[in-house]
């Protein structure tokens, strides 16, 4: 079972942790330091009218990752999530999405959709969208710059109609050339 708490003034060092001490291989910055983030969260990126920041926490409240919904006064917003080394391949990422989903569209009604990207190679993520009612929209070609390479990355989304209903619309690309 986990859990999750949205960040404050007071847990804004257990952010600031979790980042720091595990790489993030598919994310632009792997390795960030303990300077840019609590710069970061000077900056407002973490916490501010258009973006929540809550941490994952197993059963022993220890934090064990994190997601950022961000653009929230859009109809469309996105979000990032990241999971420590330990906790993933438990589904516990799939659990996260489905709550921040949840969160997102009961306390933002004016939300239509919700998108989330990652790079094409990042399987377990994309796995994540499917199982969480996710539908792959996009494909962009060398759109990932990350250590003087570029990936390609993959785009994804629920509507809240799907949400609602619990069902997931593929895309009709009968008409695509």
């Amino acid at each position: 079972m986990q859990t999750y708490a949205e960040l404050t003034k007071e847990t804004e060092h257990q952010l600031v942790q979790l980042l720091t001490t595990e790489t993030w291989p598919y994310h632009g910055t792997e390795n960030p330091t303990k300077e840019a983030i609590k710069a970061s969260i000077q900056q407002g990126n973490y916490t501010n009218e258009g973006t929540k920041t809550f941490l994952i926490q197993d059963k022993n409240n220890t934090v064990i990752g994190m997601f950022r919904l961000f653009d929230l006064e859009d109809p469309t917003c996105l979000f990032d999530i990241r999971l420590k080394q330990q906790a993933r391949g438990q589904n516990r990422g799939a659990h996260a999405v489905k709550w921040l989903t949840k969160y997102a569209f009961t306390n933002y009604p004016h939300l239509i959709r919700i998108e989330g990207h990652t790079r094409n190679d990042n399987l377990a993520m994309r796995k994540t969208f499917h199982y969480s009612g996710y539908v792959k929209e996009a494909y962009h070609r060398s759109a990932w710059p990350q250590n003087g390479k570029l990936f390609d990355s993959v785009g994804y989304a629920i509507t809240r109609t799907d949400w609602e209903k619990n069902i997931t619309t593929p895309i009709d690309d009968h008409f695509a050339f």
